[in-house]
């Protein structure tokens, strides 16, 4: 008789970035899980091509349009033995009362982040992958890894791209962590190598006027699949702190990003990335107090993202 594997239902909605830094928190999960494990998912219906670039790290995924009440009778046939709620909010909690099971809760660290942005502490915030394991490492005797999982193993290019590039990834949620032209001209202008800029449709405007600067432009032409198989083939990435810029990271290519109105001590920067990372912020000049944790206020004139294209200028012209 076979032995039943150990259920398990991990929780994240979104976004791009936060979903792909729970990869190595579930490799970490699946290697100290004695036994058979079985991993499932739950995240938003426009979040699961991201958990699907996961592979056999997870092995279903149950996806919500509008509310968990879509999914709720189905997750209690699962016969779940274990919530892992990575998200930590109004939804997770819902399915957590649902399932009235063991579980174990990501601290998103919200009133030190607080503190971070008005200025009354300096000290960084834990780096959030270590804060998803630190959820569950007490009961499963789990351990950080040391690289990151597989992602997008099966990812294809979606067209015939130049034998070498670089990656311009543009857009951002947020103003406050959007490249500015003005940065993105200059990152065109200095790179020797051919740049495939990357972005949503609603950035295709942006990389359609970079085209007349050289540019090739596949700007909300790709699904994040390939997304991924652009940034695994490019020698370097240029991007803002978005989920392209934890792709990159987890894909092992090189990332240039760039910090607006947060700040890596926040607790996302680029995880375990590739030798040859770097990261540029305007702390010399303004310091390292971020203006709001996601990026949607900024307190300078001119604006963060203005001021690291302006260190990022100067440091090119040494």
């Amino acid at each position: 008789m076979s032995e039943r594997p150990t259920r398990i239902l991990v929780i994240r909605f979104s976004s791009i970035g936060d979903i792909v830094l729970t990869a190595p928190a579930l490799a970490s999960l699946r290697a100290a899980v004695h036994g058979p494990c079985e991993i499932h998912y739950v995240t938003k219906a426009n979040m699961a091509p991201v958990v699907r670039g996961f592979g056999s790290l997870v092995d279903r995924i149950h996806a919500i349009q509008e509310s968990t009440s879509e999914i709720q009778d189905e997750l209690k046939k699962q016969e779940f033995d274990y919530v892992v709620d990575l998200h930590n909010n109004v939804r997770s909690r819902a399915i957590k009362r649902t399932l009235g099971l063991i579980s174990f809760t990501v601290d998103k660290q919200n009133w030190a982040k607080w503190l971070l942005v008005r200025g009354w502490r300096s000290e960084a915030i834990v780096h959030v992958v270590n804060r998803y394991i630190e959820s569950f490492s007490g009961a499963f005797g789990a351990a950080i890894p040391e690289s990151w999982p597989a992602l997008f193993s099966d990812a294809r290019l979606p067209g015939d791209l130049p034998p070498a590039y670089v990656v311009l990834a543009l857009g951002a949620t947020h103003a406050g962590k959007q490249l500015t032209d003005a940065l993105a001209h200059t990152i065109l202008e200095q790179a020797s190598l051919p740049v495939i800029l990357i972005g949503g449709k609603e950035d295709a405007p942006r990389g359609d006027a970079l085209v007349a600067s050289g540019a090739i432009s596949w700007v909300g032409k790709t699904s994040i699949a390939e997304s991924a198989a652009i940034i695994r083939g490019a020698q370097h990435v240029y991007a803002g702190d978005t989920g392209m810029m934890h792709l990159a990271a987890a894909l092992g290519t090189p990332v240039t990003s760039f910090w607006g109105c947060t700040r890596p001590n926040l607790g996302m920067s680029p995880w375990l990335p590739a030798a040859g990372s770097i990261m540029h912020t305007p702390d010399e000049i303004l310091g390292g107090r971020p203006c709001s944790k996601l990026g949607n206020r900024c307190r300078h004139t001119p604006p963060c993202m203005e001021t690291t294209a302006r260190v990022y200028r100067n440091a090119s012209v040494k």
